[in-house]
């Protein structure tokens, strides 16, 4: 399985932040289903940018809730696990601040009883301080990418490697559909959903 991980994961083109996506979701999916069980492909779809909860391919694919940092397994869905917890505490910082700018309550739009992260606050806090939305997007796009780069380091060549490649992915498609077009269709765009983005924990 180790030899099959490493064929897949060298036999992909790098990523660079700020770049063109280098290869398409549907083809690196493509490319993996020719090597993971269809659990780990259901788990693979499955990921997105903004989780509110994770799905668990152990469970039968049951919303499970997301664990407090005690709780995290150990197995091929733990960094899916710290990123989910991470981004959720990022999503809760940015409505409170939003929702204490505006004099409203944030409690209906974050997720209770998530775990705090103090990278991610201070990541939230340092993007909410940009006037323009699209360098506040691209803020937050670039701790993702930061958060993910930190988890890749020890999982270079297996299935929890091919998770942060996805989402990695997703965040240089994102950029790629707004840099493409009408650029001030793309800007009012970016800025409406960067409003949005601050009052929802999932997209």
């Amino acid at each position: 399985m180790k030899r099959q991980y490493f064929a897949l994961k060298a036999s992909l083109p790098m990523l660079l932040f700020d770049a063109a996506p280098p290869i398409s979701s549907e083809e690196f999916l493509s490319r993996c289903e020719a090597f993971l069980a269809p659990d780990r492909m259901k788990f693979l779809r499955a990921l997105t940018l903004s989780p509110r909860e994770l799905p668990d391919f152990e469970k039968d694919f049951k919303r499970a809730a997301i664990p407090s940092k005690k709780d995290i397994r150990t197995d091929d869905t733990r960094v899916m696990q710290l990123y989910s917890r991470w981004e959720i505490s990022l999503r809760n910082t940015l409505s409170r601040l939003r929702a204490a700018k505006l004099g409203q309550d944030p409690e209906a739009n974050v997720v209770k009883y998530a775990a705090f992260d103090s990278a991610a606050d201070t990541a939230a806090r340092n993007a909410f301080s940009l006037t323009d939305p699209m360098e506040k997007e691209l803020a937050l796009d670039h701790a993702r990418w930061d958060f993910l780069d930190g988890l890749e380091w020890s999982h270079a060549f297996n299935f929890e490697a091919l998770c942060i490649y996805r989402c990695k992915l997703m965040i240089l498609e994102k950029w790629a559909v707004r840099r493409n077009g009408d650029a001030a269709a793309n800007l009012d765009a970016a800025a409406g959903k960067a409003e949005k983005s601050t009052e929802q924990t999932q997209n």
